[in-house]
């Protein structure tokens, strides 16, 4: 078996599974059903089941947004700190690995838009109070999506929030289980003050810490000047022994 099938077996079995209820996630009927298409043309040796899967996850955020919290959690994909982006990891010994050039796509997809360039939040806009504060920060494309701890800030009247590039602005409690959304992409987030427990997540999934913010996270909020070189970290989630509704 090659990575390619790997991941794409991988991710079906793990599509219908969040899809039935069985665990946190945002997969449609519509994902699960071109997943297992993928899986079986792959498994034919049929190389535009790849670049299929690679052009869906262009074109469906939610579905990137799904996997990449996926391959994440599965520790296929790592957060590399030297640079700010994502990274393939340590796939198992008896698979063949990804060429440099399916590689490429499936990072960049993957670092399109989570996480930003640390360089992009370096700069604050007019409209902004100056004051930063470290958050929770965790996509919504359902109930589950990639989770931060970062250094956002404030507009003058507190409705938005501008972090890593992005315009968050408040859903003034019309949300499910979100209560921000990205006013260029549509992306809903949940924003909170950090936990001092670190059990932030609804459900078990990895956390990982902005440069910029690990320190203050470890020794102000959690008070572990022991964990403070630690930049993710698992949380086991406020309804863990729960599925989702």
């Amino acid at each position: 078996m090659d990575v390619r099938e790997l991941i794409l077996s991988e991710l079906s079995a793990h599509a219908r599974q969040t899809y039935l209820g069985l665990g946190p996630g945002s997969f449609t009927w519509d994902d699960v059903t071109f997943l297992r298409a993928c899986v079986v043309r792959q498994q034919h040796a049929d190389d535009t089941a790849w670049s299929d899967f690679v052009e869906r996850l262009k074109g469906h955020p939610s579905f990137a947004s799904a996997t990449r919290s996926y391959l994440r959690e599965r520790g296929y994909v790592v957060h590399n700190l030297a640079d700010h982006h994502l990274a393939l990891a340590a796939f198992p010994e008896d698979t063949k690995p990804l060429s440099a050039s399916d590689s490429q796509l499936l990072l960049e997809e993957m670092d399109r838009t989570w996480p930003m360039p640390a360089a992009e939040s370096a700069h604050p806009e007019p409209q902004k109070t100056g004051k930063t504060r470290i958050m929770y920060i965790e996509e919504k494309p359902g109930l589950a999506g990639a989770a931060r701890i970062g250094r956002v800030s404030f507009s003058q009247t507190g409705k938005t929030i501008y972090y890593a590039g992005r315009k968050l602005q408040s859903l003034q409690g019309s949300g499910y289980k979100a209560n921000y959304f990205n006013v260029e992409s549509g992306m809903r987030y949940w924003i909170s003050n950090c936990r001092k427990d670190g059990q932030d997540t609804l459900y078990p999934g990895i956390i990982e810490i902005d440069e910029d913010a690990r320190e203050e996270y470890w020794l102000t909020i959690r008070n572990r000047p022991d964990m403070v070189k630690v930049s993710s970290f698992r949380s086991e989630g406020k309804y863990s022994k729960r599925r989702p509704g």
